[in-house]
This record gives C-alpha cells, structure tokens and sequence, in this order.
C-alpha cells in the first residue's frame, strides 16, 4: 500500500538478505504440504516466523528517511528503558509483582532485551561527544539489572558475548585479549556479591548433574530432552524436514516412552528449523545471516557495529531459545537489523 511493491525486486537486488529470509519464508509455507500436524496449526507455527516475510518491507520502508531508521532505534531504546525502569520498580516493591522475574514480560525475554540495550548504550556512550555519561548510565542500570535482578540466564549468556564483541571491535588483538580477561575477573567478582547471578549458575549446574533422559522436568534437563528428540527428527528426514509446525506432533516413540515434557519448540532455533525443513532451512537462515554480515562490512562503523551485535544476539540466544520463532525476539531482529541496512548503503560484493 505503501507504493513500494513494483520496486520489491530492485530491494531484492540491492539488499539480497532480503531476498534469502523471503525464500526461506515461502520454503516453510510450501512445508506445510508435507507437515504431519493440521493446517490450521501448521498455519500458526509459520505465522510466528513473519518477521522474515516483513523483512524486506520493512527495509524498504526505512529507506525512505533516515529520521524514520533514527526513530525506529530511539524508539527500541525507550522501550527498553521503560521495561527497565518498571523492573526496578517491581524490585523495591513499588509496583506489584504479577509475573516471576520483575517484569512484565517473560524473564528470559527480559533479560535479552536488558542486554541488547547495555550492549547499545555501550556503544553510544563510546561514540558519543555530549550525552556519553547519559549512556553509561543506561549501560550500567541495564547490566546491574541483569545480574542482580532479573533471573534470566539467556540474558546473562547474550550480555557476556556482546561485551566480548565490543571488546573485538574497539581494541587490537593484544588488547582485546587482556581486555577479556579483565571482563571474565568481573564477572567472577559479581558472581562472588550477587545471590541472583550465582543462584541461577547453580541451579542451572545443579540441573545439569542431576539430569535423567525423560525424568528431569527443569530448565536445563528439559531442554536436553527436547534437543535429543530433535536430533533423533533430523535424522528421520535430514534434507527437508517434517514441515512447517511438525515438532509438537510428529509420532515419536522414544520421546512418548520417556516422559518428555510435551512442547511445541526445542528451544534451539537451530534445531528447530532443520526438524521443520531441513539441512536445505538452516542453510538458508546461515546465507541470510552471512549476507548480512557482509552488508555490515559496508556501513558507517557505529552503525556495522550495532547490526554485528543484533546478529550476535540472534546467534547466542538461539543456541538455548527458539527466538526468531518467538514474537517479542524475532520482532526486535527484524526491525532493529532493518533500520541499521536499510537506506544507501556502497555497492556490496557478495563474492567470497
């Protein structure tokens, strides 16, 4: 409606991420054909995975105004700022708590979005001339709140490789090193003073040992069991998958007799995707996301840096969360990378 759909092909051209989280999005609505599970449910397993339809409209329509990309971060900063802010309130008891882990929305939601912001006002506070100690405040509250508040570990997982990232990005090889290892004696030190951060370390090496195929019904052993499951899927149908919303039904015996906690994700994207189409999907999520890091390689460095650490958020939080297949993570992918690729950007070679 916007107008821009006669130019979708030249966005395509310009922009080929574009085009692959396109492709990737019709090849799991043509695996709705081959799904075991109903279409109506197969239907709104592949709606959770709009955002790579939206992609390249929402690319375009940042294009049109840079006010419009400028607007679209400081909005996703607000935001997280105003979560933040309610999470601290519901901590002093301000503000009733009505959900585990002070906030309103889910606590390993939370946590990812407290260390996506700590990693961008981080950045900010680096580049900026006039509000630098604004930002390091922000970076500060937001990183307090990750270990002493909120109890999610995605976020406390996601945080550690975003600093390792700035880190990378802002110091030589030599430096970089030492640098890590001065982060890793910090985080030692706030595991030492913070109940929240070594309670959840704890538990979560508790969980590990104690874990029994089928039997364990926490955090961890149920993610061994559904990541088990998925590898025994993949093996059944490796290069296009069972379909589109096929994890939650797809007859297993192995899984039925032990008990698994029944779920309609493994929580793991990557596994995820190739249980649901194959070798032939999680190929074609890997080209979007090297195309992606190849159109880094061409913006402003604030802006390369920023799209690098949305990219590495994905990642990271993938390995333990299915997040482009959950709305609030997949949503925060698709607009924050858009904003930071969208607009003019040098010619790109997309050979090796």
């Amino acid at each position: 409606m916007s107008g821009g759909l006669s130019e979708l092909h030249t966005q395509f051209k310009s922009n080929r991420s574009t085009l692959i989280a396109f492709v990737l999005f019709v090849f799991m609505a043509i695996a709705i054909i081959w799904s075991p599970a109903e279409p109506l449910s197969a239907l709104n397993t592949l709606k959770k995975y709009r955002e790579l339809l939206l992609f390249p409209v929402v690319v375009s329509l940042l294009s049109i105004s840079e006010r419009y990309r400028t607007g679209a971060e400081l909005s996703f900063i607000a935001g997280c700022c105003i979560l933040m802010v309610i999470s601290y309130l519901i901590f002093f008891g301000i503000l009733p708590e009505d959900r585990y882990g002070y906030s309103l929305v889910f606590h390993i939601t939370h946590s990812f979005f407290m260390a996506v912001l700590a990693f961008w006002t981080l950045n900010l506070a680096i580049d900026s001339r006039h509000y630098r100690y604004v930002w390091l405040i922000v970076f500060t509250a937001a990183a307090v709140n990750i270990f002493f508040v909120a109890p999610g570990r995605t976020g406390m997982f996601v945080f550690c490789c975003l600093m390792i990232l700035v880190l990378y990005q802002r110091l030589t090889l030599s430096k970089w090193l030492l640098s890590v290892l001065a982060f890793f004696v910090i985080i030692t030190c706030t595991y030492q003073v913070s109940g929240n951060f070594s309670n959840r370390i704890q538990e979560a090496v508790k969980e590990i040992s104690k874990y029994e195929p089928g039997q364990s019904r926490t955090s961890v052993g149920q993610r061994f069991d559904w990541w088990t499951t998925s590898y025994q899927m993949i093996k059944e149908k490796p290069l296009f998958g069972h379909g589109t919303g096929s994890f939650a039904i797809v007859p297993d015996n192995t899984r039925q007799n032990r008990g698994m906690t029944p779920t309609d994700n493994p929580h793991n994207e990557y596994l995820f995707l190739t249980v649901q189409v194959g070798l032939v999907g999680l190929i074609l999520f890997f080209i979007l996301i090297f195309l992606q890091l190849r159109v880094a390689q061409k913006l402003p460095h604030q802006k390369s840096y920023l799209l690098q650490g949305v990219i590495l958020a994905l990642l990271t939080g993938s390995l333990i969360n299915s997040l482009l297949f959950d709305s609030q993570q997949g949503h925060f992918y698709l607009f924050m990378s858009s904003a930071l690729m969208a607009g003019p950007i040098r010619k790109i070679d997309y050979h090796l």
